[in-house]
């Protein structure tokens, strides 16, 4: 199941070069691919080939061995480029941290050699029901002493591009996690997302029938996605949207700048030249610096947090402080990225609005990545930190009523 072994560079600027290029590939073709919807197969896969998924992983095993502080620049790189690309990635990156966290085993050096080598990992953990943590409608059952998976997964972001997927479901002792084979048998990945933003992440259904994961490599025993996997998660979305930011002022300083026609209103002769449209430029700018000032700091305090959790010297209140600190990052991100994202219209007439500039994507994107934790949920938990100290809910899963919670 690996592709081709490659080693990732030890050198941080021979790293940032020799994903540049890739970065730059997946830049020029977003547009089309978004309006044509054009799954980025053969970009992941590239990705894959150049270690990108295996940056974190010890340099003994294959992998580049980084920080999160460097990965948090080569995210913002790659959300710039597209911002589909880090949500693919989510998964595949919330459970190598895991597996960094996790005791020496013999099972957790094959994984991360097989991270090492090119192996992506996908995840289907939610359905469409109530409840997602204490009862599934997916089964992991023994049959004549085969371990079968039975069930269907939504939004199971990645798992398209991966080459293994890790679900969940009910088994004899309990709800547990399981890994599939993307290619096995009785496997099918549906790409019927219909949101109207981040349309190629692949957020889509997948079947589990008859599923024989018997022989199937499993994650060592006990494996979750980290004390702080509610904070990573979060931050990936923090970069993506960052990202939109990068490169909506990219798109519009470009266009400014070569255009000529311009309103009879205009205060020059030039667009350019103008209070008016330099206002919006700055404004966009600006939302732009902020948004990734935020997340380079959240990349920094995560990098401090997995110092802590390394070390073994992490206390639940660096949890919550981490916690919050995202949750504020979160709200103030997402209300400047989509503010830039409707504003950026103002500094041109109709043509601003052409299919094959695709600006709407920014905003669709934005809005689309803003919705997976509505930020009032969000502001409630923040007050009441502030106010009464009390300790974030980390567990975000539907299911569980908040009101009875310890």
């Amino acid at each position: 199941m690996t592709i081709e072994t490659h080693s990732v560079p030890a050198d941080p600027a021979i790293r940032r070069a020799q994903f540049a290029d890739l970065f730059a590939r997946i830049s020029a073709t977003a547009v089309h691919r978004d309006a044509h919807r054009e799954n980025p197969h053969d970009l992941v896969r590239a990705l894959g080939r150049a270690g990108f998924g295996a940056l974190r992983v010890p340099e003994q095993y294959g992998g580049g061995g980084v920080s999160l502080t460097e990965l948090t620049e080569l995210l913002l790189e790659l959300a710039t480029a597209d911002s589909n690309f880090p949500q693919i990635l989510r998964a595949h990156f919330l459970y190598t941290e895991a597996l960094l966290h996790a005791p020496e085993s013999d099972d957790r050096t094959r994984w991360l050699r097989r991270i090492g080598s090119g192996d992506l990992f996908g995840g289907a953990y939610t359905e469409r029901t109530a409840s997602n943590r204490t009862h599934f409608g997916t089964s992991i059952a023994t049959r004549d002493d085969r371990r079968i998976v039975d069930g269907a997964k939504y939004y199971s972001t990645g798992s398209l591009y991966a080459d293994w997927i890790i679900t969940a479901g009910e088994a004899e002792n309990g709800v547990t996690h399981v890994v599939v084979a993307a290619h096995a048998p009785g496997v099918e990945l549906v790409d019927d997302w219909n949101g109207f933003g981040q349309r190629l992440t692949a957020s889509g259904t997948t079947r589990f029938t008859d599923v024989d994961i018997t022989d199937t490599p499993q994650l060592p025993d006990g494996l979750a996605p980290g004390s702080y996997g509610t904070s990573l998660a979060q931050f990936w979305h923090i970069v993506a949207l960052a990202g939109i930011a990068r490169r909506l002022h990219a798109d519009v300083v470009d266009y400014v700048r070569e255009r000529k026609r311009y309103f009879s209103q205009g205060a020059a002769l030039l667009p350019r030249a103008d209070p008016v449209v330099q206002s919006v430029v700055g404004e966009i700018g600006a939302a732009k610096f902020v948004a990734e000032t935020v997340a380079r700091r959240i990349g920094a305090a995560l990098a401090d947090l997995d110092a802590s959790v390394t070390t073994g010297t992490v206390t639940e209140a660096e949890y919550d402080a981490v916690e919050i600190d995202v949750y504020r990052a979160q709200v103030s991100v997402i209300d400047t990225v989509l503010a830039a994202t409707g504003r950026a219209f103002d500094v041109g007439g109709a043509s601003a609005l052409g299919a094959d500039k695709g600006w709407d994507r920014h905003w669709r994107n934005a809005r689309t990545l803003a919705s997976h934790n509505p930020t009032p949920h969000r502001l409630v938990s923040i007050g009441d930190y502030d106010l009464n100290t009390t300790s974030p809910f980390r567990g975000w899963l539907s299911g569980i009523d908040l009101r009875n919670r310890p």
